[in-house]
């Protein structure tokens, strides 16, 4: 009878044990990561004799395979999520709607168009420098707001690398209690809960995969590099390099590394290499819109004589050949022909010069020198921008567009700049700057908008070259695009992209779910479930009680034999 005792009391422990972890599960259904445990019990014996029941272990229910699949889709889920997200803030700062790049562009065109049917209207004149204003401004606008959002991208990334390094460190951290626990026999499935958090955590950042060791620690490795490994966490650090890209460095490892997925990956991918071709873009175009102005505008007439000129675009050297010279746009081997009124004498006289241009061989200073040379021009160099200045000589005015000689002489020259070295040096040009953040209309020509070149001929009503500008509109200029078909293109290309991870994004969440009720069935609780066991230990506890009273009376009854 001695065994009947410890065969109740060890019923009725056994059973209290079972209850205590019927109540975890219970009161964490709801607890994210939270794996539910199942007692397993053991028939207890001491040699031949019978002692009863115990928990032989605890089970924690888990699916690894399951589980690798969630860290898998967690990582191409922040990645897509990420580039969604940036894409449709470019989106917004492209202003590709109404009012955006493209309505001013064919604002700046509709308005060249007004005035060629009255080109000496002043009041319309400064219409069109009012477009051209809006048209810069906006460009000016859009440039910013990108590159302010790849700014506060790159602080993003360095937030983001931090979380990185903090989850790594508690994840080490985990490992560590986990093996000092279960070394004393103890179970960490709590504690187990906490580190499947913080890696579902970090795969949502970076790609992750997970190998657990006999211990029972987990190694965490993203791509071929170690992340976690054991007790010890490697750190992750964010710079620049000389091409304005993020580099994130491993300083334990001392090597740069590249993450394959996660919302850091998606963020990485987005300021080195999305947003700048984005920016190339935007650039190409505004570079375009100048040079094609450019072009026009300076070999145009306007109703005033001109005496002076200041180039606008600096060269690095003025004795580099301008090939060599850092000029924001090319100069090709060409002819440039100036033409100098001569209004000293009466009738005055026009001379067309051509000047050969070699930009292989000429620099700034020698094209002033081949300026100097023409009759009635003085050309420097400014020392302090290395710009070109060209100053008529008293009672000379001169131009670049080409009109016949006076007296009859050498006909109309139809190219006068086949070089394009007055758009290299801005020499004359609606527009001043080279890309869409430094565009800016010549404020010269916004003080005096007699400057602005609509005629051909200097005849009074001709507004010949304003026809040559609207002629920009249609005409190719990237590729095979004409400027409002290009910043459409953009425009498309990045409403195609959009379109493209929002697709892959809601394919992706819908894996995920899937596989989230997949580890649910198994790992997750079941309050129905859970009361059907809570009844069954109830019922164990009350038999065990149950026995032992009919123990004590058949003990009680021994004993008045006795």
């Amino acid at each position: 009878m001695t065994n009947s005792y410890v065969i109740g009391t060890s019923a009725i422990a056994t059973a209290q044990k079972a209850l205590d972890l019927i109540g975890q599960n219970v009161a964490n259904a709801t607890t994210p990561g939270y794996h539910r445990v199942d007692p397993q019990l053991v028939s207890r014996t001491t040699g031949p004799n019978v002692t009863g029941v115990d928990i032989g272990s605890v089970t924690r229910y888990s699916l690894p395979a399951v589980r690798t699949a969630i860290l898998t889709s967690n990582g191409d889920q922040g990645r897509y999520t990420a580039l969604l997200d940036t894409n449709r803030q470019v989106e917004t700062a492209l202003a590709t709607s109404q009012g955006g790049v493209g309505d001013k562009l064919e604002s700046f065109f509709n308005q060249v168009e007004e005035l060629t049917a009255r080109p000496d209207n002043l009041a319309s004149r400064r219409t069109i420098l009012t477009a051209a204003s809006d048209l810069s401004n906006q460009l000016n606008s859009t440039a910013g707001d990108i590159d302010r959002l790849r700014s506060d991208l790159g602080r993003k990334i360095g937030a983001t690398v931090d979380q990185v390094n903090t989850l790594a460190t508690r994840i080490a951290s985990l490992n560590t209690q986990i093996l000092t626990k279960e070394n004393r026999g103890l179970t960490a499935n709590d504690l187990r809960d906490q580190r499947d958090v913080a890696i579902d955590d970090l795969s949502k950042l970076i790609d992750v995969k997970t190998v657990e060791v006999p211990s029972g620690q987990i190694n965490v490795i993203s791509g071929d590099s170690a992340v976690v490994v054991g007790e010890f966490a490697n750190r992750f650090t964010v710079s620049q390099n000389a091409s304005d890209d993020i580099v994130i460095t491993d300083t334990t490892a001392a090597l740069t590394r590249n993450f394959r997925s996660g919302s850091l990956a998606g963020d990485v991918q987005s300021f080195n290499t999305d947003i700048p071709a984005l920016r190339a873009r935007l650039d190409t175009l505004a570079g375009q819109l100048i040079q094609k102005v450019n072009q026009v505008q300076a070999t145009g007439l306007g109703s005033t004589p001109i005496t002076s000129l200041s180039g606008t675009n600096q060269a690095s050297s003025v004795t580099a050949p301008l090939n060599a010279a850092g000029l924001p746009f090319a100069v090709q081997a060409g002819t440039l022909t100036v033409s100098v009124t001569n209004n000293n004498v009466s009738p005055a006289t026009r001379t067309n010069t051509a000047i050969a241009i070699n930009p292989a061989t000429q620099s700034l200073t020698d094209i002033a020198t081949a300026l100097s040379a023409v009759p009635g021009l003085a050309a420097t160099v400014n020392a302090t921008s290395n710009t070109l200045n060209i100053q008529a000589q008293a009672g000379y005015s001169f131009e670049f567009a080409g009109r016949d000689s006076l007296p009859a002489g050498s006909g109309a020259v139809a190219n006068t700049d086949t070089s394009g070295l007055l758009v290299a040096l801005g020499v004359n040009g609606l527009f001043v700057g080279s890309s869409a953040a430094s565009i800016r209309v010549n404020p010269a020509i916004t003080a005096d908008p007699t400057l602005l070149a609509a005629s051909r001929t200097g005849q009074v009503g001709d507004g010949t070259n304003l026809e040559r500008l609207g002629a920009v509109r249609d005409a190719q200029a990237v590729g095979t695009r004409t400027l409002t078909q290009d910043f459409a293109d953009i425009a498309a290309t990045l409403g195609s992209d959009i379109n493209s991870f929002n697709d892959l994004q809601t394919t992706q969440a819908s894996a995920l779910r899937e596989l989230a009720s997949q580890e649910q069935a198994t790992t997750g609780v079941d309050t129905n479930e859970e009361l059907v066991k809570l009844l069954a230990f109830q019922r164990m506890i009350q038999g065990a009680s149950k026995y032992l009273s009919v123990v004590n009376t058949s003990m009680d009854a021994l004993f008045n034999i006795i």
